[in-house]
């Protein structure tokens, strides 16, 4: 087990403090080959893992690439203008109240169509854009507040659907949850965190703020009625496939990848540069980055950690209640600690014969759970550096103590919305 334990814990620190500008996929590679060249895993194991991650990670690169095409056509740019204008009031001054919870509403649907990843790269520089025209922008209570909320959200909201988080998709496809399935019994979880999480917000976070702003965006938006209507329509559809797929039982992440590339090809045709630095830029590595940190996790697997969290959930799971919370609080603690990506694979291989509630548990613990430090979530840490490259620098007790203010009762009350589906 030393072996093990030692190898992921090093993979974790070179993936947090990426030595020598290093991509994340080269990291997790090495860490993979020497937990297969010390025997901590077999071939056998490694043809498990890819069976694994292949269709999830191909169905995530999907959803950045469609999330970027609609990025370069300035949709987001187009949204961003009109809830600025929603939130203005009669003497044409911006409630800050309304901003937010008009952008928090809008991050949540953005995240559940696109998953968490992706919106969290394209909402941050709309917020920044937002509040570009303030004086002193880097050191402001207000865009900080922004930020932050808006970040939280990414990741507490990508329980809504299977394509809404990398987790989701690696644990529907382990325990075979169908589309459908996934999307009712987290339907009253995910409502539970949206509206704690806009209480919070916007009655305790915003009580700082002044109750106007005056903001307008930095650059007018060209985008038709018409073409928004188009790409509103497109991602209805695109979700939609989900569902037929389940039904005929096509491949999922082949269809997400085709519907995505039709919809760059449209970008394409509109704006040819930015579409091609679309596909140059996009995240290619994602899946050797997640085939490799999962065989080195799967080291740990190996070695006795499930059995240890198989042996904790036992206890848990013969009341309801205390299943729910004991499960869900225990994968956020861990997420937290030890990131979110490698919990999910730890904990559905320790839950492979548990009820299945316990397995929506465990999910929310790891989305929700992991924004507890900025290193529980591989979203949180992109945000982070690319805030940097902002100019905009949060440090880590800032961070830790709006997270943790908000954080526990998010959990609380969507284990709550669990209970009560």
């Amino acid at each position: 087990m030393f072996l093990a334990v030692l190898f992921f814990l090093i993979t974790l620190v070179f993936i947090f403090l990426r030595p020598w500008n290093l991509s994340l996929w080269i990291i997790s590679l090495i860490g993979a080959f020497f937990v297969y060249f010390f025997k901590l895993v077999n071939w056998n194991d490694i043809v498990f893992i890819f069976d694994l991650v292949w269709g999830s990670s191909l169905t995530l690169l999907a959803l950045m690439i469609l999330s970027f095409a609609l990025e370069i056509l300035g949709f987001f740019d187009f949204i961003a203008g009109k809830i600025l204008d929603y939130s203005k009031n009669k003497n044409e001054k911006i409630s800050t109240k309304k901003l937010m919870l008009f952008l928090l509403v809008f991050v949540f649907f953005i995240t559940a169509f696109l998953g968490n990843d992706g919106a969290i790269l394209i909402i941050t520089p709309i917020v920044i854009a937002i509040f570009s025209t303030f004086k002193n922008l880097k050191d402001s209570i207000i865009i900080n507040t922004f930020l932050l909320s808006v970040s939280f959200l990414c990741d507490a909201s990508s329980n809504t659907l299977v394509i809404s988080n990398l987790t989701n998709l690696i644990t529907a496809n382990y325990f075979n949850l169908d589309f459908l399935e996934f999307a009712k019994n987290m339907f009253l979880p995910s409502l539970f965190v949206l509206f704690s999480i806009l209480f919070i917000v916007c009655f305790v976070f915003l009580r700082s703020l002044p109750c106007y702003l005056e903001i307008k965006l930095s650059k007018e938006v060209k985008f038709s009625t018409s073409f928004f209507i188009f790409c509103i329509c497109y991602l209805i559809l695109f979700v939609l496939s989900f569902f037929i797929a389940q039904i005929y039982q096509w491949d999922k992440s082949l269809i997400a990848l085709c519907e995505s590339l039709f919809f760059w090809f449209i970008a394409y045709r509109i704006k040819k540069r930015e579409a091609l630095r679309v596909i140059k830029h996009a995240p290619w590595g994602i899946f050797i980055f997640s085939f490799g940190l999962y065989i080195v996790v799967f080291a740990l697997h190996k070695c006795g950690v499930g059995e240890i969290l198989s042996n904790l959930y036992q206890n848990l799971k013969y009341n309801e209640i205390n299943s729910i919370f004991g499960t869900g609080f225990i994968s956020a603690l861990l997420s937290s600690i030890f990131n979110n990506l490698p919990m999910t694979l730890i904990g559905d291989l320790a839950l492979k014969d548990f009820p299945k509630d316990m397995v929506y548990a465990h999910l929310l613990g790891v989305n929700i759970g992991s924004k507890l430090t900025p290193i529980g979530s591989l979203a949180t840490l992109f945000w982070l550096e690319l805030l940097a490259k902002r100019g905009i620098k949060i440090s880590f007790l800032k961070y830790c103590k709006f997270s943790f203010f908000i954080t526990l009762p998010v959990l609380f009350f969507s284990f709550l919305g669990l209970i009560l589906k």
